[in-house]
Protein backbone atom coordinates (compact mmCIF):
# COMPACT_ATOMS: atom_id res chain seq x y z
CA UNK A 1 0.00 0.00 0.00
CA UNK A 2 1.44 3.37 -1.05
CA UNK A 3 1.46 5.98 1.70
CA UNK A 4 1.25 9.44 0.16
CA UNK A 5 1.41 12.64 2.20
CA UNK A 6 0.63 15.99 0.60
CA UNK A 7 1.77 19.37 1.96
CA UNK A 8 2.64 22.85 0.77
CA UNK A 9 6.40 23.04 0.20
CA UNK A 10 6.77 26.39 1.97
CA UNK A 11 4.95 25.00 5.03
CA UNK A 12 7.34 22.05 5.22
CA UNK A 13 10.32 24.38 4.88
CA UNK A 14 8.99 26.45 7.77
CA UNK A 15 8.44 23.35 9.91
CA UNK A 16 11.91 21.93 9.38
CA UNK A 17 13.65 25.29 9.75
CA UNK A 18 11.98 25.93 13.10
CA UNK A 19 12.64 22.32 14.16
CA UNK A 20 16.39 22.83 13.82
CA UNK A 21 16.34 25.21 16.81
CA UNK A 22 19.53 26.98 15.76
CA UNK A 23 21.46 28.77 18.45
CA UNK A 24 24.89 30.41 18.62
CA UNK A 25 27.55 28.56 20.59
CA UNK A 26 31.11 29.94 20.69
CA UNK A 27 30.29 32.15 17.72
CA UNK A 28 28.91 29.33 15.56
CA UNK A 29 25.29 28.73 14.57
CA UNK A 30 24.52 25.19 15.73
CA UNK A 31 21.36 23.16 15.05
CA UNK A 32 19.94 21.59 18.20
CA UNK A 33 17.91 19.02 16.24
CA UNK A 34 19.45 17.06 13.36
CA UNK A 35 16.78 14.52 12.38
CA UNK A 36 13.07 13.90 12.98
CA UNK A 37 10.20 11.58 12.23
CA UNK A 38 7.21 13.32 10.65
CA UNK A 39 3.83 11.70 11.31
CA UNK A 40 0.72 12.51 9.28
CA UNK A 41 -2.56 11.98 11.11
CA UNK A 42 -5.94 13.73 11.15
CA UNK A 43 -4.87 16.48 8.80
CA UNK A 44 -1.62 17.45 10.54
CA UNK A 45 1.99 16.51 9.78
CA UNK A 46 3.72 16.59 13.16
CA UNK A 47 7.15 16.06 14.71
CA UNK A 48 8.27 15.51 18.27
CA UNK A 49 11.87 15.86 19.39
CA UNK A 50 14.17 16.64 22.25
CA UNK A 51 17.15 18.86 21.52
CA UNK A 52 20.53 17.16 21.37
CA UNK A 53 21.39 17.45 25.07
CA UNK A 54 18.38 15.21 25.68
CA UNK A 55 16.84 17.17 28.54
CA UNK A 56 16.59 20.97 28.35
CA UNK A 57 13.97 21.33 25.63
CA UNK A 58 11.37 19.41 23.66
CA UNK A 59 9.01 20.54 20.94
CA UNK A 60 5.96 19.33 19.10
CA UNK A 61 5.39 21.15 15.82
CA UNK A 62 2.93 20.53 12.98
CA UNK A 63 1.55 21.81 9.68
CA UNK A 64 -1.60 21.02 7.67
CA UNK A 65 -1.43 17.99 5.38
CA UNK A 66 -3.52 15.35 3.69
CA UNK A 67 -2.86 11.62 3.79
CA UNK A 68 -1.48 9.44 6.57
CA UNK A 69 1.83 7.77 7.36
CA UNK A 70 5.27 8.73 8.62
CA UNK A 71 8.40 10.15 7.04
CA UNK A 72 11.93 9.81 8.40
CA UNK A 73 14.10 12.89 7.92
CA UNK A 74 17.65 11.71 8.58
CA UNK A 75 19.24 15.13 8.03
CA UNK A 76 17.08 18.26 8.26
CA UNK A 77 19.64 20.52 6.59
CA UNK A 78 20.01 18.16 3.63
CA UNK A 79 16.23 17.95 3.28
CA UNK A 80 15.94 21.74 3.30
CA UNK A 81 18.56 21.74 0.54
CA UNK A 82 16.27 19.47 -1.47
CA UNK A 83 13.14 21.52 -0.81
CA UNK A 84 14.90 24.62 -2.11
CA UNK A 85 14.45 23.17 -5.60
CA UNK A 86 10.77 22.34 -5.20
CA UNK A 87 7.69 24.52 -4.82
CA UNK A 88 3.92 24.52 -4.57
CA UNK A 89 2.10 21.32 -3.67
CA UNK A 90 4.51 18.59 -2.58
CA UNK A 91 3.79 14.85 -2.63
CA UNK A 92 5.85 12.91 -0.10
CA UNK A 93 6.12 9.15 -0.52
CA UNK A 94 8.03 7.11 2.09
CA UNK A 95 8.96 3.61 0.97
CA UNK A 96 11.66 1.03 1.75
CA UNK A 97 13.93 3.26 3.88
CA UNK A 98 13.69 6.04 1.30
CA UNK A 99 11.50 9.10 0.85
CA UNK A 100 10.57 10.75 -2.44
CA UNK A 101 9.59 14.41 -2.73
CA UNK A 102 7.62 15.16 -5.89
CA UNK A 103 6.42 18.55 -7.09
CA UNK A 104 4.93 19.57 -10.45
CA UNK A 105 7.71 18.40 -12.77
CA UNK A 106 10.49 16.95 -10.64
CA UNK A 107 11.12 14.44 -7.90
CA UNK A 108 14.00 13.88 -5.48
CA UNK A 109 14.73 10.79 -3.41
CA UNK A 110 16.62 10.65 -0.09
CA UNK A 111 17.58 7.79 2.20
CA UNK A 112 15.25 7.59 5.19
CA UNK A 113 16.03 4.94 7.80
CA UNK A 114 14.94 5.04 11.44
CA UNK A 115 18.18 3.25 12.27
CA UNK A 116 20.29 6.20 11.15
CA UNK A 117 21.90 8.23 13.93
CA UNK A 118 19.71 10.90 15.50
CA UNK A 119 22.77 13.18 15.68
CA UNK A 120 26.34 12.93 14.44
CA UNK A 121 28.58 11.52 17.18
CA UNK A 122 25.57 10.21 19.12
CA UNK A 123 24.96 6.44 19.37
CA UNK A 124 21.16 6.80 19.56
CA UNK A 125 19.15 5.97 16.45
CA UNK A 126 16.37 8.22 15.20
CA UNK A 127 13.81 5.67 16.47
CA UNK A 128 15.43 5.55 19.92
CA UNK A 129 15.55 9.34 20.12
CA UNK A 130 11.86 9.65 19.31
CA UNK A 131 11.05 7.10 22.01
CA UNK A 132 13.10 9.08 24.51
CA UNK A 133 11.32 12.27 23.42
CA UNK A 134 7.94 10.63 23.95
CA UNK A 135 8.78 9.87 27.59
CA UNK A 136 9.12 13.58 28.40
CA UNK A 137 6.26 14.61 26.09
CA UNK A 138 3.89 12.31 27.98
CA UNK A 139 4.44 14.45 31.08
CA UNK A 140 3.32 17.63 29.32
CA UNK A 141 -0.28 18.61 28.63
CA UNK A 142 -0.29 21.70 26.44
CA UNK A 143 -4.10 21.98 26.52
CA UNK A 144 -4.24 22.84 30.22
CA UNK A 145 -0.55 23.75 30.67
CA UNK A 146 0.19 21.07 33.24
CA UNK A 147 3.20 18.86 33.94
CA UNK A 148 2.91 15.42 35.51
CA UNK A 149 5.71 14.72 37.99
CA UNK A 150 7.29 11.28 38.41
CA UNK A 151 5.05 10.59 41.41
CA UNK A 152 1.93 11.30 39.33
CA UNK A 153 1.27 14.76 40.76
CA UNK A 154 -0.17 17.16 38.17
CA UNK A 155 1.49 20.57 38.42
CA UNK A 156 -0.10 23.71 36.97
CA UNK A 157 1.85 26.67 35.65
CA UNK A 158 2.34 29.35 38.30
CA UNK A 159 2.23 32.10 35.67
CA UNK A 160 0.43 32.17 32.33
CA UNK A 161 0.94 35.03 29.88
CA UNK A 162 -1.57 34.93 27.02
CA UNK A 163 -1.98 36.68 23.65
CA UNK A 164 1.72 37.53 23.41
CA UNK A 165 2.73 39.14 20.12
CA UNK A 166 5.57 37.14 18.56
CA UNK A 167 6.94 40.12 16.63
CA UNK A 168 7.30 42.05 19.89
CA UNK A 169 9.01 39.04 21.48
CA UNK A 170 11.36 38.63 18.52
CA UNK A 171 12.32 42.30 18.72
CA UNK A 172 13.27 41.74 22.37
CA UNK A 173 15.16 38.45 21.94
CA UNK A 174 16.99 39.47 18.77
CA UNK A 175 18.87 42.18 20.66
CA UNK A 176 21.09 39.33 21.84
CA UNK A 177 22.74 39.76 18.40
CA UNK A 178 23.50 43.46 18.94
CA UNK A 179 27.04 44.21 17.78
CA UNK A 180 27.59 40.52 17.15
CA UNK A 181 27.31 39.44 20.80
CA UNK A 182 25.12 36.34 20.38
CA UNK A 183 25.40 34.98 23.93
CA UNK A 184 22.25 32.84 23.53
CA UNK A 185 21.25 33.86 27.03
CA UNK A 186 17.93 35.49 27.83
CA UNK A 187 16.92 36.80 31.25
CA UNK A 188 13.17 36.96 31.85
CA UNK A 189 11.85 38.80 34.89
CA UNK A 190 8.27 39.19 36.01
CA UNK A 191 7.42 41.73 38.67
CA UNK A 192 3.73 42.71 38.68
CA UNK A 193 2.65 44.19 36.34
CA UNK A 194 5.75 44.07 34.11
CA UNK A 195 7.46 41.32 32.11
CA UNK A 196 11.03 42.26 31.24
CA UNK A 197 13.44 40.54 28.84
CA UNK A 198 17.15 41.37 29.19
CA UNK A 199 19.91 40.34 26.78
CA UNK A 200 23.51 41.27 26.05
CA UNK A 201 26.27 42.83 28.11
CA UNK A 202 27.12 46.48 28.60
CA UNK A 203 30.43 46.26 26.71
CA UNK A 204 28.52 45.99 23.41
CA UNK A 205 24.99 46.79 24.55
CA UNK A 206 22.75 45.38 27.25
CA UNK A 207 19.09 45.74 26.28
CA UNK A 208 16.00 45.56 28.48
CA UNK A 209 12.63 45.19 26.75
CA UNK A 210 9.31 45.59 28.53
CA UNK A 211 6.61 43.27 27.17
CA UNK A 212 2.89 44.05 27.61
CA UNK A 213 1.22 41.04 29.23
CA UNK A 214 -2.15 39.57 30.11
CA UNK A 215 -1.48 37.35 33.12
CA UNK A 216 -3.27 34.67 35.06
CA UNK A 217 -1.90 32.80 38.05
CA UNK A 218 0.12 34.12 40.96
CA UNK A 219 1.36 37.72 41.16
CA UNK A 220 4.59 36.56 42.82
CA UNK A 221 7.73 37.75 41.00
CA UNK A 222 10.26 35.45 39.35
CA UNK A 223 13.55 35.82 37.51
CA UNK A 224 14.93 33.11 35.24
CA UNK A 225 17.56 32.76 32.53
CA UNK A 226 17.05 30.62 29.44
CA UNK A 227 19.12 29.43 26.49
CA UNK A 228 17.69 27.45 23.58
CA UNK A 229 17.88 29.85 20.64
CA UNK A 230 14.75 31.83 21.55
CA UNK A 231 15.69 34.43 18.94
CA UNK A 232 15.49 31.73 16.24
CA UNK A 233 12.15 30.50 17.57
CA UNK A 234 10.38 33.85 17.52
CA UNK A 235 11.92 34.80 14.16
CA UNK A 236 9.87 31.92 12.70
CA UNK A 237 6.53 32.64 14.40
CA UNK A 238 3.91 35.06 13.12
CA UNK A 239 0.86 34.60 15.36
CA UNK A 240 0.12 35.30 19.02
CA UNK A 241 1.19 32.67 21.52
CA UNK A 242 0.81 31.81 25.21
CA UNK A 243 3.69 31.24 27.61
CA UNK A 244 3.29 29.31 30.85
CA UNK A 245 5.97 29.15 33.55
CA UNK A 246 6.26 26.56 36.33
CA UNK A 247 7.96 27.12 39.67
CA UNK A 248 10.07 23.99 40.13
CA UNK A 249 12.59 25.62 42.46
CA UNK A 250 11.50 23.26 45.24
CA UNK A 251 12.87 20.41 43.12
CA UNK A 252 16.02 22.26 42.05
CA UNK A 253 14.68 22.64 38.48
CA UNK A 254 14.24 26.39 38.28
CA UNK A 255 11.46 27.87 36.16
CA UNK A 256 10.77 25.77 33.04
CA UNK A 257 8.44 27.38 30.53
CA UNK A 258 6.12 26.17 27.80
CA UNK A 259 5.43 28.16 24.65
CA UNK A 260 1.98 27.14 23.38
CA UNK A 261 1.61 27.63 19.63
CA UNK A 262 -1.92 26.27 19.06
CA UNK A 263 -2.99 23.07 17.27
CA UNK A 264 -1.42 21.07 20.10
CA UNK A 265 2.05 22.42 19.25
CA UNK A 266 4.48 23.68 21.86
CA UNK A 267 8.08 24.24 22.86
CA UNK A 268 9.13 23.27 26.39
CA UNK A 269 12.30 24.99 27.61
CA UNK A 270 14.09 24.41 30.91
CA UNK A 271 15.67 27.38 32.69
CA UNK A 272 19.29 27.65 33.75
CA UNK A 273 19.96 26.72 37.35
Amino acid sequence: MIRLIIVETDSLKWLLNLAQRKQTIDGKSISQVHSVILKANKGRLALLSLVKDGQTSIMRLSIPCSGEGEVVITDIQTTLGVLKYHGGVLNIEPKNDKVTFKSTNKQTTLSASKEAKAFPHNPSSIAQWEEKSSVLANKINVDDLTYTANDGTMLECSWVFSDLNTTTLYEAFRCDSMNGQKFNQYRIEYNEPKLMISVGQELKGKTNSEIPVIRTGTIAPFTATYNGGLEHIFANLTHDITIGVWDFTHAGMGYPMIISLGDGDYIFQASNL
